[in-house]
């Protein structure tokens, strides 16, 4: 369990760290509209920080304790999973950046995994998220994680949503009809 859990960190870093390198390589200084995050990005700090904090301290309980499973194992390769999903939505939008924002020559993405996900860098997150919960090897850090980011994401989401809609109209509406949103359980 704590080989997993510390190879679950060193993934979430990674996964961090892809993120960090294609956005420094845009220029943000083009901004000219910023949307209403809505206390978004305050809230998702919150909930990064509480995944990687459960990490640490609801394992050492030991209550939910599933280390007998291959799940740890599992969770690392949700991760991985996350990683290549984040870095195929990262080439194939030249606009993605962590804030939310719109640029004076933004366009709708429609490649690569926009085709079928409005949000495949929320759900790359995500999904390495819950893998970071199942490489703890713990069935609460599991279940607590999956419902703070899942409340956490679809905050975000909405927001952005409403920015998209009133900077893209009808054309996101259109977008919005023919693709999934982050969570499969939302439609």
């Amino acid at each position: 369990m704590l080989t997993t859990l510390l190879l679950g960190y060193l993934l979430m870093g990674l996964l961090f760290y892809v993120e960090y390198r294609y956005e420094s390589s845009r220029t943000t200084t083009m901004l000219q509209t910023s949307g209403d995050d809505q206390g978004t990005t305050t809230l998702l700090m919150g909930a990064w920080c509480f995944v990687f904090a459960s990490g640490v301290l609801w394992p050492l309980i030991g209550w939910g304790d599933m280390a007998w499973t291959v799940l740890p194992w599992i969770g690392l390769g949700w991760i991985l999973g996350g990683i290549v999903l984040l870095r195929w939505a990262l080439v194939a939008n030249a606009f993605y950046i962590r804030p939310m924002a719109i640029t004076d020559d933004q366009f709708l993405c429609t490649d690569g995994p926009y085709k079928v996900i409005r949000h495949p860098g929320y759900v790359a997150f995500y999904l390495a998220g819950l893998g970071f919960a199942l490489a703890s090897g713990n069935a609460v850090v599991l279940i607590s994680v999956a419902i703070v980011l899942a409340y956490s994401y679809l905050r975000r989401i909405h927001a952005e949503e409403q920015m998209m809609l009133t900077h893209f109209s009808v054309d996101y509406q259109q977008y919005a009809s023919e693709s999934f949103r982050v969570l499969p359980f939302v439609y």
